[in-house]
């Protein structure tokens, strides 16, 4: 099953999937997702993929990294946390429940316009 962080907010942070063992967030160039904030520290927090399980780690950051929240250093996230790194907040999705999310209603039909009535208060008939 695949897994990505998918952001909670609108702004410029791209969703992080989430497809290696060990994923290493923060502002340095040798990070798998390079977040260039101010707030996000060097090696800010990884993403660790065990088996069943999607571990998040605090590196020691700054601004933390938030679960639910709950200020954490390390925490076991499931679908649908919301997790914070930083000033940036995400939700963790995966397949199944992007998959169960029911499609957006569609907007119901324009219905006709009425006809246009002449001075008379009749509708006029079409000549063709």
């Amino acid at each position: 099953m695949s897994y990505q962080l998918v952001p909670a907010q609108p702004g410029p942070q791209p969703a992080i999937s989430l497809q290696r063992p060990v994923l290493l967030i923060g502002r340095h160039p040798e990070c798998d997702v390079r977040i260039p904030l101010p707030k996000i520290s060097r090696r800010h927090c990884c993403v660790v993929l065990a088996y069943d399980r999607i571990l998040i780690r605090d590196l020691g950051s700054r601004n933390g990294v938030r679960v639910n929240g709950q200020v954490v250093e390390e925490a076991r996230l499931h679908p649908g946390d919301e997790i914070a790194i930083g000033p940036l907040i995400y939700r963790l999705t995966s397949e199944s429940t992007q998959a169960a999310r029911p499609a957006p209603p569609q907007a119901p039909p324009t219905p006709p316009l009425p006809p246009q009535l002449d001075e008379s208060g009749l509708v006029p008939l079409d000549d063709s």
